[in-house]
């Protein structure tokens, strides 16, 4: 019982020394003036910047770093993006090099991919030209209607509505597909562009 009640009191020993440590730890930051000063807790007004935490005996155990300010905080994402930026071309550089072995392969697949655009460009304008004559003459029917004082039946009124839909639909995807044709042109421009800085530098590599 007594050697029980023994550990018992050294463990609170132990752990009030621990205690007294911990409190013994002091803080250090610059004033202002750039002064160095150290006490129990920093003051508000210097919560933000660097401190060093040193224990009872002077020496430094943890280095708190200040708080970065807005501009800062917003250079540091920005430098993520362009490394983010760079980790991407880098690897897109690798796919055009493993891809194509010279610039008229890239060429001949931005003639194909352009054609087949256009391809699908005359057949959607060919729809809208089909549509525009089909809803001028469903509007004519529903105008010659009205000048008699009469009202379209439900289902001329129905195919109107469809058909203005409809127009509206294949203009959408005239202008889709001519967007697209552009924006695969401009792609295989930059792309080639690219390929020709590139390629030099592949084959100045591949030497031995």
């Amino acid at each position: 019982m007594r050697k029980t009640t023994w550990i018992l009191m050294l463990v609170a020993l132990i752990a009030s020394g621990a205690a007294q440590a911990q409190k013994k730890k002091v803080v250090c930051w610059n004033d202002d003036k750039g002064h160095k000063m150290c006490g129990d807790s920093v003051p508000p007004q210097y919560a933000k910047q660097q401190r060093e935490v040193m224990n009872e005996r002077g020496v430094v155990v943890e280095t708190k770093a200040r708080e970065k300010t807005a501009e800062e905080r917003a250079a540091d994402a920005q430098k993520r993006v362009e490394a983010k930026q760079a980790e991407e071309q880098a690897k897109y550089d690798q796919y055009l090099l493993q891809t194509y072995r010279k610039v008229d392969e890239l060429e001949a697949v931005r003639k194909e991919r352009v054609t087949t655009l256009e391809g699908r460009l005359v057949l959607a304008e060919k729809a809208v030209a089909e549509t525009q004559n089909t809803v001028k003459t469903l509007h004519e029917r529903v105008e010659a209607l009205k000048k008699n004082q009469k009202e379209p039946d439900k289902n001329l009124a129905k195919q109107v509505k469809e058909y203005d839909k409809a127009l509206l639909e294949n203009i959408a995807s005239v202008e889709a597909l001519k967007q697209d044709r552009e924006k695969t042109i401009a792609k295989f421009d930059t792309d080639i562009a690219r390929f020709k800085e590139l390629r030099p530098q592949a084959a100045a590599t591949a030497k031995p």
